[in-house]
């Protein structure tokens, strides 16, 4: 080991010795330091061949947006327990609605939208109008049943309406 880092010590100093004597013999090269000599500079042009790009699009089929349904709130009414709002959903913006996709936008009014203790969801105008009548016509009963999808009550329950009364009630945070 000893030998390696004498022969690396060697080297070392021969880069050196070698390094100064180039900068010495650069300096003293006949150049008189009073006198400057400016040579003109070479143009030089090269040619570079265009080089092919191969660019390759992959395009999938159209993915589901992941997110849930877009939706407004249409009525809000204050109270100091929390509010009420009805909630419309644009029904451009899914094919199929799940009580997943239900759950999520009751989330989200929640919390984008406090203090709420109660909400409705619908995906129609109709059923917008007819969701806080007290006693709605047998016109708007019929369209709550096709209409009404989910309320959360005392702002934690969750209860599926309409077309998915069957899967009863849930609590929101479960």
């Amino acid at each position: 080991m000893a030998m390696v880092g004498r022969v690396a010590a060697m080297w070392l100093r021969g880069f050196v010795v070698a390094g100064v004597a180039l900068i010495g013999v650069g300096c003293s090269f006949g150049a008189d330091p009073t006198t400057t000599t400016t040579e003109p500079l070479v143009e030089i042009t090269t040619t570079v061949p265009p080089v092919e790009t191969t660019i390759t699009t992959t395009t999938l089929a159209e993915l589901s947006d992941p997110s849930f349904p877009s939706y407004s709130i249409v009525q809000r009414r204050e109270d100091d327990n929390g509010d009420t709002v009805v909630v419309l959903l644009d029904a451009t913006s899914y094919e199929i609605l799940s009580d997943v996709d239900l759950y999520d936008v009751l989330v989200d009014v929640v919390e984008r939208f406090p203090p709420i203790v109660e909400a409705h969801v619908v995906d129609s105008p109709a059923a917008a109008q007819a969701v806080l009548v007290e006693e709605p016509s047998d016109d708007q009963l019929q369209t709550l049943g096709e209409h009404y999808l989910v309320s959360l009550e005392e702002g934690f329950r969750i209860v599926y309406r309409g077309p998915f009364a069957d899967l009863g009630t849930s609590v929101l945070g479960s």
